[in-house]
């Protein structure tokens, strides 16, 4: 009788306290802060378990992903239903950026919207000096190839049809801000993979790639693919310093940007092309001593420096090609005009390698700093 006599005015006691005094409903309170941490913690660790895996690949895959300016954004476009195939309606496909209204051309893969809530990777493609981004669709040719439908590619227009590094281009005008503008705008129409996003250009064009591949406006990208490459901005070891998967074509019998060059081209100093080459594979972590693995074709030699296992640059050098995007078919727009020269070598068709190339990386395995 005494124990419940105790009880029973303990319990009156503990009824008449206020509730944050009252170890039961205190108790109660504790117990449902840990499942409700339980319920939030746990999933967002798991997800972020399956993204970190999700990222890990071949090369550097065990390191951390890229910044990027897309990350932690969704295409806000996926869902939407868009035309397919090639357009130039600069009217729709235009945007704002700096001091100028920039146009692009693009050209969305046929099943685009078989699913379109599928995120799409995507290729920026930058054309030559004095061309177009029509001309550069009809150059690399990506939409001729099964694998180039696998990617929407688009076709920026350089003003007054150059692009930011020779000293031919318009002063001011920075190509490198336009680039994150346009992946921005991009991100509003288009569904696409944050993870796959690519360049690769011709010429002036392709320079532009390496002096974006050598900006932060690069981390964005998983890889940079580029032929007859005018590099007015990386002339030297020390004039870049970051790590990005390269990959360079070029005609030894190159006249407008010469493979060995002994003067400076139109728009200033050149580098010698295999010195370029291994600075690169010096910023991808290969070692100055040491070589590339060197595959001789038929027509054109192959130069694959393996650092760290990653083979991240990737050199082809064709014997008998001039200032051209290398055809293996002749139908690309450098094969089928004159003024270029020297395009009729058939001995390498560069665009299914760029391919290749580009599905090998994203931004969970590609180098970077």
């Amino acid at each position: 009788m005494p124990a419940e006599k105790t009880v029973a005015t303990t319990a009156t006691a503990a009824a008449g306290r206020p509730w944050y005094k009252n170890p039961v409903v205190l108790g109660a309170v504790a117990a449902a802060v840990v499942v409700i941490v339980l319920v939030i913690a746990l999933p967002v660790s798991l997800v972020k378990k399956g993204h970190s895996n999700s990222n890990s690949g071949s090369g550097t895959g065990d390191m951390a992903p890229h910044s990027s300016p897309l990350n932690g954004l969704i295409s806000q476009a996926c869902g939407t239903h868009r035309a397919t195939g090639f357009s130039n309606d600069f009217t729709n496909q235009s945007l704002v950026s700096g001091d100028y209204t920039r146009n692009y051309s693009i050209n969305v893969p046929a099943s685009y919207n078989d699913n379109n809530t599928r995120p799409w990777p995507v290729i920026i493609d930058y054309h030559g000096n004095s061309r177009n981004g029509t001309d550069q669709y009809n150059n690399s040719m990506f939409y001729a190839y099964p694998a180039g439908q696998e990617y929407i590619a688009v076709y920026p227009e350089g003003v007054n049809n150059s692009w930011q590094g020779p000293s031919y281009a318009i002063a001011g005008v920075d190509d490198l801000q336009f680039t994150t503008d346009l992946l921005a705008h991009l991100n509003t129409t288009y569904c696409i993979d944050h993870t796959r996003i690519y360049a690769s250009g011709k010429s002036n064009g392709a320079g532009f790639v390496d002096t974006l591949a050598c900006s932060d406006n690069g981390d964005a990208f998983a890889a940079f693919a580029m032929a007859s490459a005018a590099l007015y901005t990386d002339t030297s070891r020390d004039s870049c310093n970051k790590s990005r998967a390269v990959l360079e074509s070029h005609g030894k019998a190159d006249t407008t940007i010469p493979y060995d060059p002994t003067k400076p081209g139109k728009g200033g100093e050149l580098p010698p092309i295999r010195s370029w080459v291994k600075w690169w594979s010096e910023r991808n972590g290969c070692a100055s001593s040491d070589v590339a693995a060197e595959m001789q074709k038929d027509g054109y030699d192959v130069f694959d420096y393996d650092c760290r296992g990653a083979n991240s640059t990737v050199h082809y050098a064709v014997e008998d090609l001039g200032h051209c995007w290398p055809s293996g078919n002749g139908e690309n727009f450098d094969a089928r005009t004159t003024a270029e020269g020297k395009c009729e070598d058939r001995s390498l068709d560069f665009t299914p390698v760029v391919l290749e190339f580009f599905e090998r990386w994203h931004l969970g395995n590609a180098p970077r700093n």
